[in-house]
């Protein structure tokens, strides 16, 4: 699981957990970003403090783990996948969890093919955005998909909450696709920094230990305007 977290929050933590305890992956990689390729201007609180951040809030969960597979520099996400599927063994299955707004991003990223054609993809609903826009024929192609909007149309609906897509043998991409429709987290990083900044409350976002750190550390005092983490 990848991105910025800055800082993780209970959201965070609320996929992964759902993830496991649905038996999709027995143990998930946190891989903070030391400098997001799309965000290389964009202020972002230091690797140390985020790397600490993580370390607390998985601490005595033995399915998850801190990587420092992008700590340092620049990192593309095709490149992690690739450096993370050498160190493990290849009997292991090697899933990239990412958001639904990310899925329609992919096409945009480096070498997307590669990561999909390099492990699985887990892919997770995010407010605001519907699986059924999968079924617009630019996405369909690009994931070498062949099936009917009414799949996506149930996961939107919550009548399905879980859907297990392969893409066409055509394509070369035999990884498989796996949609997830889990419980909205109204939870965003960006409205945990505008909330230290204004000294609101954040006990119900951020584990203790994250929220002690933040202010001993004395982070997020003041908040420019920044990208979602």
């Amino acid at each position: 699981m990848g991105g910025t977290f800055d800082p993780i929050h209970k959201g965070h933590l609320a996929v992964a957990q759902e993830i496991v305890d649905r038996k999709i992956c027995d143990h998930i990689l946190f891989i903070p970003a030391n400098t997001p390729p799309h965000r290389q201007s964009a202020q972002v609180t230091p690797i140390k403090h985020r790397q600490e951040m993580i370390r607390l809030a998985i601490a005595g969960n033995k399915a998850f783990e801190l990587s420092d597979a992008e700590a340092y520099g620049l990192s593309y996400s095709y490149q992690t996948i690739e450096s993370i599927r050498k160190i493990y063994d290849k009997k292991n299955q090697i899933s990239f969890i990412i958001g639904l707004d990310n899925l329609f991003d992919l096409p945009n990223w480096r070498e997307p093919r590669r990561i999909l054609k390099t492990c699985d993809l887990i892919v997770v609903s995010r407010p605001g955005w519907n699986f059924e826009h999968i079924s617009n024929p630019q996405y369909k192609n690009f994931l070498g998909l062949e099936i009917e909007h009414q799949y996506f149309q149930a996961l939107d609906a919550g009548t399905c909450n879980e859907l297990i897509l392969r893409p066409h043998i055509q394509t070369s991409l035999t990884r498989s696709i796996t949609l997830l429709q889990l419980p909205p987290h109204d939870i965003s990083s960006s409205k945990i920094r505008v909330r230290i900044t204004k000294k609101e409350p954040i006990n119900t976002l951020l584990p203790t230990p994250v929220e002690s750190y933040i202010l001993n550390a004395h982070l997020y005092r003041t908040e420019s305007i920044r990208p979602e983490s």
